[in-house]
């Protein structure tokens, strides 16, 4: 299955580093993991301190206890970042989370600027259910950041709380830690904005639009509460959209402009059938030629998937001129002929991006998935999938790729194989479409109505599976 790429734009919500480690190293231990001991500094670790980190070491199996207590002691006196996480480890491995909790504490307290202790503590306080704790924590964390990253590091909060399952904890614990960035210019609009995204999480959809309307009463050319007021467009149209609007009145002169509201408002004017308002929303000015470039390929994919392929295809004709390295045109361009069904465009233009960045999967497996569902030079297209997925291994989309090459050709038991792994790893509804398309030619009626029931709750419109049903006359 080709996909298109998507043009690096810097995530609001997806901030998993917040919770991550600097490094490798780092991570938190499982109870499983068996490590030796983390080597002191050699200037620092006399005689007794060295006997003491070896008698922890041995007694570690017999007398878990004791070890942690001898490691989390020469931790404190070395105030050694690396013996701290191997107390942490110790408890952990002896299944002992609150001694590990303890540690981290102590850690923090020894060392009150290391990013790694506040973020261990936070982890452990998630793990043990203690919720509303991570408050006061994280409130303390943001007043530590320098002034000017303060609004990034609050915008990263609804992450910390998304897989909480006690909701109403998350919401009391988001509020303590947002509760003094609510107020003033230089963090009202990213705390309400914030706060606004964990109780969406919570489904309170009026305290969530309260939240974008204070968000963008504090700063309406701050993106963070129109990006919250498009998350409750299918909830609260009318009152969402008036927020979306008011942020994009405010950003007219494209100087504060942030593409990430104005392409997800302009895909749902045009899945609501207004692609010529979606296409006015990205012809506003940007901040940069980046940016602008931006809004020409969401245009562009906008006309191919409404039904205009033809002015697509001609829209990114025009970009790449202006633009003639421009990779990611170059693709789109790709997409927007095979769209048109004009294989030999589409395969010339994907030659030269091959040509061009032979590393690069996605033109490998475009050009394969496009060969394969059309029944054309199928060892061919097989060849290029596989060749897609020595460079991605991992691909969902192109392991659903290879599953489809192997079911045109005839391999109907390794392809069921390879499209249930694509939509376990990745649930989509095209690869929905494709598995379903299988179970169906295996006699397993039920099970490919099911998997094309699931298509459709993750989308009803799309094209794949909309047309595989009409074509084998299924109603799921």
């Amino acid at each position: 299955m080709p996909r298109p790429r998507l043009l690096p734009l810097t995530p609001w919500l997806l901030a998993g580093w917040l919770l991550a480690p600097a490094a490798p190293a780092q991570s938190l231990p499982t109870p499983s993991q068996e490590s030796a001991a983390p080597a002191a500094s050699a200037s620092a670790l006399d005689a007794e301190l060295f006997y003491q980190l070896l008698l922890a070491e041995l007694q570690r199996r017999q007398d878990p206890g004791a070890a942690y207590s001898l490691v989390l002691d020469a931790a404190k006196r070395l105030r050694e970042p690396a013996l701290f996480r191997h107390a942490i480890e110790i408890a952990l491995q002896g299944r002992a989370p609150n001694a590990a909790l303890t540690a981290a504490r102590d850690w923090q307290a020894t060392l009150p600027s290391d990013e790694d202790a506040r973020r261990t503590e936070l982890q452990l306080l998630l793990a043990l259910q203690r919720v509303r704790e991570t408050g006061p924590l994280l409130r303390e964390w943001i007043r530590a950041t320098p002034p000017a990253q303060r609004a990034e590091r609050i915008a990263l909060v609804p992450a910390v709380y998304a897989r909480v399952a006690d909701k109403a904890e998350a919401v009391a614990a988001a509020r303590t830690a947002l509760e003094p960035f609510l107020q003033g210019p230089p963090t009202a609009a990213a705390a309400w904005a914030a706060l606004g995204q964990v109780l969406r999480q919570a489904d309170d959809t009026a305290g969530a639009l309260q939240a974008a309307r204070e968000a963008l009463r504090a700063d309406a050319r701050a993106a963070g509460g129109a990006l919250l007021a498009l998350a409750l467009l299918e909830d609260r149209p009318a009152e969402a959209e008036m927020l979306v609007q008011r942020h994009l009145q405010a950003t007219r002169d494209g100087s504060a402009a942030d593409p990430r509201v104005r392409i997800a408002y302009a895909q749902a004017l045009a899945d609501r059938g207004q692609l010529a308002d979606a296409r006015a929303v990205l012809q506003l000015p940007t901040a940069n030629a980046a940016d602008d470039r931006r809004q020409r390929v969401t245009e562009a994919r906008l006309l191919r998937d409404h039904g205009h392929a033809q002015e697509a295809y001609d829209l990114l004709e025009q970009a790449r001129r202006a633009a003639p390295d421009d990779s990611d045109l170059l693709y789109e361009q790709a997409m927007a002929a095979d769209r048109l069904d004009r294989l030999a465009d589409m395969e010339r233009l994907l030659r030269e991006l091959i040509a061009r960045k032979p590393d690069d999967p996605h033109a490998y497996n475009a050009l394969g998935y496009a060969l394969a569902d059309r029944g054309q030079r199928l060892p061919e297209a097989k060849a290029l999938i596989e060749q897609a997925l020595r460079l991605a291994p991992d691909d969902a989309y192109i392991i659903d790729s290879l599953g489809w090459v192997e079911f045109r050709l005839g391999n109907t038991a390794e392809a069921r194989r390879l499209l249930t792994e694509a939509m376990q790893r990745r649930p989509d509804p095209e690869i929905a479409a494709h598995l379903g398309e299988v179970l169906w030619a295996l006699g397993e009626a039920d099970e490919a109505r099911a998997v094309w029931r699931r298509g459709l709750e993750l989308d009803r419109r799309n094209r794949t599976l909309t047309e595989t049903l009409r074509r084998l006359g299924v109603e799921p």
